[in-house]
């Protein structure tokens, strides 16, 4: 009987140790649930982001010069025109990004958008040292005073803006010892991106002045009068060229970003590295709409009006084509992480590959590439 006393007691032991050892996992895990479920409502779901930089732009583009301009020696031009009618090496420019992270999942979701503009307004004036020279010109022997100088003259204006948009979902994929906020995240979906550059040249030259009496050779632009030759004579150009060019595309995108904590807590403040890397095909047409004329006149005798001119009609440009264009870039930075706030510094490139067509009479396909500092400012809601 007391065996049996004995025995029971041991059973009932043993069901009041597994009941509580049950009951603790249970608390135990019932409290990681509701410090997880804290920390999820502690996480904002929604995050705007804004921000701007400085873009160093780089893509060649074929400068106007007409055929006058390889005529005659130019013994005046210190600085080529086709350096002045170079596009402008920076842009300025704005960004935005929301994101949305619904609770309790690893997705988010991203609309983001970049968007610059340069200009750029330049005139370039050669000559040489002004000689006057005095005299009579006609049959009825008129005086006249000449300002006896070679020059040549270039305005040129340049603008352009780009647009870059990314329609995306991404996932965290928490890789090796990344883990919390700072796992990266996948992101896949949609990327649009637009270019645009309208440039303007206007070229006047005159190559020879009025005192030279040494016969001059044909020009392939406007040949020299033989019997002209022998009086005092020059020649005088002028050139105009508007082009616009552009790119739209769209395409599949793929990008990976990461973020990992070097100091402090989100909560206190804490600096990060952040990173990222993405490829992308856009899938669009490059355009050139434009013309551009060029006229000349042959003048002997200062005063009197030209005896030949020659003024072709304007030519004008007009091109377009399907193209693929490879895009590939990344970004390196730092941020100060608060739970709902964050403000961060980096470098940032992004290269299209044959995305423009620089050229003039005849398609020259060029890159597109912009990289430089940007800054922004981020809150979570």
């Amino acid at each position: 009987m007391s065996e049996l006393i004995t025995t029971q007691s041991r059973i009932h032991e043993t069901r009041w140790h597994l009941l509580s050892t049950v009951s603790s996992l249970a608390l135990v895990m019932s409290l990681c649930t509701a410090a997880q479920a804290a920390g999820d409502t502690d996480r904002p779901t929604v995050w705007i982001e804004l921000g701007a930089q400085l873009d160093r732009i780089q893509g060649s583009e074929t400068p106007f010069l007409p055929p006058f301009m390889q005529a005659y020696p130019r013994p005046y031009e210190t600085v080529p025109s086709a350096t002045t009618q170079r596009p402008p090496r920076y842009a300025i420019g704005g960004e935005g990004k929301l994101t949305f992270m619904p609770e309790g999942s690893d997705w988010s979701l991203v609309a983001a958008v970049r968007y610059g503009r340069s200009n750029s307004d330049k005139h370039l004036h050669q000559q040489t040292t002004e000689v006057r020279q005095s005299g009579v010109v006609g049959r009825e022997r008129v005086p006249f005073i000449a300002h006896l100088t070679r020059f040549g003259d270039t305005v040129s204006s340049h603008k352009s803006s780009y647009l870059i948009a990314d329609f995306t979902a991404g996932h965290d994929v928490g890789l090796g010892s990344w883990r919390g906020n700072s796992a990266p995240t996948v992101d896949f979906g949609v990327r649009f991106a637009q270019f645009t550059t309208r440039s303007t040249a206007t070229l006047r030259d005159r190559p020879d002045p009025f005192f030279e009496r040494i016969p001059l050779p044909p020009t392939p632009f406007l040949p020299s009068l033989p019997k002209y030759q022998t009086n005092r004579h020059n020649h005088s150009f002028y050139g105009r060229s508007n082009i616009d060019r552009s790119f739209s595309g769209i395409g599949p995108t793929l990008s990976l970003n990461g973020s990992q904590s070097l100091v402090g807590s989100a909560e206190n403040g804490e600096f990060t590295f952040d990173w990222g890397a993405n490829a992308a095909v856009l899938f669009g047409r490059q355009k050139v709409r434009g013309s551009h004329r060029s006229s000349g006149a042959y003048f002997v005798n200062e005063g009197e009006g030209p005896v030949s001119v020659n003024r072709p009609p304007a030519k004008s440009v007009n091109r377009s084509r399907a193209v693929a264009v490879p895009n590939l870039g990344g970004f390196a930075g730092a941020s100060l992480r608060f739970t709902n706030a964050k403000v961060s510094l980096g470098y940032r490139a992004d290269f299209f590959f044959g995305a423009m067509d620089g050229g003039v009479d005849t398609r020259d396909t060029s890159n597109r590439s912009f990289h430089g500092p940007f800054a922004t400012i981020s809150v979570g809601l």
